[in-house]
């Protein structure tokens, strides 16, 4: 939470403390500027968007759909009704929005550095060396990039065609891949660090390993990350028509709804843990639910059942997963058992690594011996980063861990400290939306989206989840608060007439002792209210600045004619409910508070004949105070215009959606 001397400093400055975040930027391990991307999406600018989230995340398709999303949990909404879709609206910047041109240095350094692994941990590493002008090659022993993203992630949740588009782009930095490669096997550690100046081993976590018990040698019994790799690879892996999945993870749930799909038709999850303490997400269990898997919580495997093949699973109750010092340690009750029939038995219950013909030390568990700060392993010039030395770990979690490994190599190799990506280990989170602000929000359903029937989707591999239009995008992201992206006041420029205190529609502005107005953080929503009333322009939105805002109206208009209409159209009207002829060109915003009588008379200047206000639907409207305010905007420009004998240059027009059109939040 903000401190009270962060909150004064704010104040008394005009601009946000240093690390001062929103609570979704805060919660995510890299730190994407989470409100800006969103505020880019509720405009209908994918590719603006997508530019913001790859400043820190260059897996965007990827994180779009297999995030396990602690920004969501931070999210202020959640105090409401439910959180914003942050992860599937990174996934629509990516889907709908144009990835940038690849970063190259101005000049390439001389160093090589060799990433051994292509997993989210060796993509992201490899892309921030580039980035910084190093010749970096990856090493994959698979046949194609992605490690366990591609070979164990199903396709149903991350399609080969998402995962290649972000690897494409980080190629694109000029890396080099080499796969079908194994170190230790095609070539030795020695001979990479004898023509790489540094070598950063960042292999996944490849090895399961069934429970020890009786019967695990039988055909019939397999274990989770072979069985995904042979059906991520096509293989036809007959599983019968009784499984049993012992786990409880989220590996554990892809293995369960791959068997699904390869044709078995009674698939049981069991595992140590109870229902409330099963490690798998709630979306990717209740996913599993609808699609047939059933769950026997709190029960251990004790027996495989079988003479030449598998006929089933003996179980006894767990009675208690962790002991009082929350240490892995079961116990049971032998005495209430249970038999599971099963054509095959799937252990879905740990990974390990295999890296035990790489050349470096390892310890007990088999990963390699590293300095947790430095990632430094004993052998000179070799670093470990990612799951092969932390376990398993989100996705993210390996993004970020990417990121801290480049900027360790840089550091060593080029002397240089600066990382490409700065990771605020120490930032601050705003608080909670105060009480005299929350009762006054809308409460507005998150927009659910549109995925394949349970039962088309059991019978493939094709994605489940159909990701959001263009025009779902922008109304699920216009439910974000905007939170540290609102009002900031230039002290020198206010002339403490109160407006921004009158028309404010929270109560967030208030006059202190010693006569000086005060903006709370946790309070202002960035509706623009306040900027677009000011007399003194003394305001500005964090993040809609004037001179964001003449950068998209020049962008907007170096197209067209001469003789160009330019429409400012609110974010909450749908796409494609503007047809004002091929003149005409459409710049959407949030909200049309955020035009300004500057905003209108500077597109007049820069070329446009008129300009329009296409006026939003007063029951979809992202800030319903709205509506009254941008009326008195459009008087006080007619105003000014009827001065200046520019009458006919603006004009608000009705919008009125097209016939039979859908709208996905009027039910």
């Amino acid at each position: 939470m903000a401190t009270a001397r962060t909150r004064e400093q704010s104040a008394s400055t005009g601009s946000a403390p240093a690390r001062l975040f929103a609570p979704c930027r805060a919660a995510c391990p890299v730190h994407v500027d989470v409100p800006g991307y969103l505020l880019a999406v509720a405009e209908g600018r994918f590719s603006d968007a997508l530019d913001i989230v790859i400043e820190r995340n260059p897996l965007p398709s990827v994180c779009g759909r297999i995030c396990l999303r602690p920004c969501e949990d931070g999210c202020r909404r959640c105090l409401l009704d439910e959180p914003v879709a942050i992860a599937a609206l990174k996934r629509a910047a990516a889907d709908h929005g144009v990835y940038p041109t690849p970063r190259h240095p101005k000049r390439m350094r001389p160093e090589r550095v060799a990433v051994v692994g292509s997993g989210p941990a060796g993509l992201t590493a490899a892309y921030d060396l580039a980035c910084l002008g190093i010749h970096v090659t990856i090493y994959e022993e698979k046949p194609r990039l992605g490690g366990m993203l591609r070979y164990g992630i199903p396709n149903y949740r991350l399609p080969d065609a998402a995962l290649d588009r972000d690897i494409s782009f980080i190629l694109g930095h000029g890396i080099e891949s080499k796969t079908d490669i194994r170190i230790g096997r095609d070539i030795t550690l020695a001979g990479l660090r004898a023509s790489c100046d540094a070598v950063l081993v960042t292999a996944g976590l490849q090895l399961s390993r069934p429970v020890p018990i009786e019967g695990v040698d039988l055909p019939g019994v397999l274990t989770a990350l072979p069985f995904l790799d042979a059906a991520a690879r096509g293989m036809r892996v007959d599983v019968g028509k009784r499984v049993v999945v012992v786990g409880g993870g989220n590996v554990a749930v892809d293995v369960a709804r791959t068997a699904s799909r390869l044709g078995a038709r009674e698939v049981t999850m069991i595992c140590l843990e109870s229902r409330e303490e099963m490690p798998a997400s709630d979306h990717e269990l209740h996913d599993a639910e609808t699609e047939g898997i059933r769950f026997l919580p709190s029960w251990g495997p004790r027996a495989v059942l079988g003479d030449d093949e598998v006929t089933g699973l003996r179980a006894v109750r767990c009675t208690s997963v962790f002991d009082a010092e929350k240490r892995f340690a079961p116990t049971f009750d032998e005495s209430v058992s249970t038999i599971l029939d099963a054509d095959t038995v799937l252990f879905a219950v740990g990974q390990g690594v295999d890296v035990a013909d790489l050349g470096v030390p390892l310890t007990q568990r088999g990963a390699p011996v590293h300095e947790p700060g430095t990632m430094r392993t004993p052998v000179e010039r070799v670093y470990a980063a990612g799951d092969c030395v932390c376990g398993p770990t989100k996705v993210i979690d390996a993004i970020a861990e990417g990121h801290r490994a480049a900027a360790v190599i840089f550091r060593d190799l080029a002397g240089d400290d600066r990382p490409l990506v700065e990771l605020d280990a120490d930032a601050i989170a705003i608080g909670k939306v105060p009480e005299h602000v929350a009762h006054k929000l809308e409460r507005k359903r998150r927009i659910q989206m549109e995925r394949l029937e349970f039962y088309e989707a059991c019978d493939s591999f094709d994605e489940v989840e159909f990701g959001y239009t263009q025009y779902e995008a922008a109304r699920e992201a216009q439910r974000c608060l905007s939170c540290t992206t609102g009002a900031r006041l230039t002290r020198e420029k206010c002339a403490a007439c109160l407006t921004c205190v009158r028309v404010c529609p929270h109560d967030v502005p208030s006059l202190q002792a010693g006569g000086y107005l005060y903006f709370d953080l946790d309070a202002c929503h960035a509706c623009g209210a306040c900027v677009s009333q000011c007399p003194a322009l003394a305001l500005s939105l964090e993040g809609t600045s004037e001179a964001e805002m003449s950068r998209k109206m020049q962008r907007a208009l170096e197209d067209h004619s001469v003789d160009a209409t330019l429409a400012f159209r609110c974010g909450s009207a749908p796409g494609g409910f503007l047809h004002l002829g091929k003149d005409t060109t459409t710049l959407t915003q949030s909200c049309l508070l955020s035009v300004s009588e500057r905003s209108v008379l500077e597109a007049l200047q820069s070329g446009a004949a008129k300009v329009l206000f296409a006026e939003c639907d007063a029951a979809t409207c992202r800030f319903p105070h709205a509506q009254e305010l941008v009326a008195r905007s459009a008087e006080r420009i007619r105003s000014i215009l009827s001065q200046l004998g520019m009458e006919d240059a603006f004009e608000v027009v009705p919008v009125e959606p097209l016939e039979g059109e859908y709208l996905p939040w009027s039910s």
